[in-house]
């Protein structure tokens, strides 16, 4: 698989933005900033260089971080899942289906995403863990 080089504080402060983001959504009740959240995970899926809160972090912030080895398979599929996450909960209100289940719903997202960035679980990677060893076996 292929490796790429991050600044582990990088990706837990744009992880950090990105559920700051959905909770400001949550308090204020606004639809489009989940909506920009969403397409903002979908860029760094795109290239981690499309990654506006982690490059921020990288450039600026933290000059003398220490970079990790991590597969780059990995990183493009929990912010595509977290991403479609948020998708589906902004669709939902959007459509006008299921409202007040779905602030629930992106509350509970933004819980995840919190989990993933301040505990270090996240619930994608397990996915992604799982889905490689039962779909890859050697």
């Amino acid at each position: 698989m292929k490796q790429c080089s991050i600044h582990n504080s990088s990706l837990r402060f744009s992880r950090a933005i990105y559920g700051l983001m959905v909770l400001v959504a949550f308090f204020i009740h606004n639809e489009w900033l989940v909506l920009t959240t969403a397409v903002l995970m979908i860029f760094g899926v795109i290239s981690i260089k499309l990654n506006i809160p982690y490059q921020f972090h990288a450039l600026i912030l933290n000059r003398k971080s220490i970079s990790i080895q991590k597969e780059l398979a990995e990183l493009n599929f929990v912010a595509g899942m977290t991403a479609l996450l948020l998708l589906i909960g902004f669709l939902l209100i959007y459509l006008d289906k299921f409202v007040n289940f779905a602030w629930i719903y992106l509350l509970v997202v933004d819980f995840l995403i919190f989990l993933a960035c301040f505990a270090g679980f996240c619930i994608a990677t397990l996915m992604y863990v799982f889905f490689k060893r039962v779909f890859i076996r050697k």
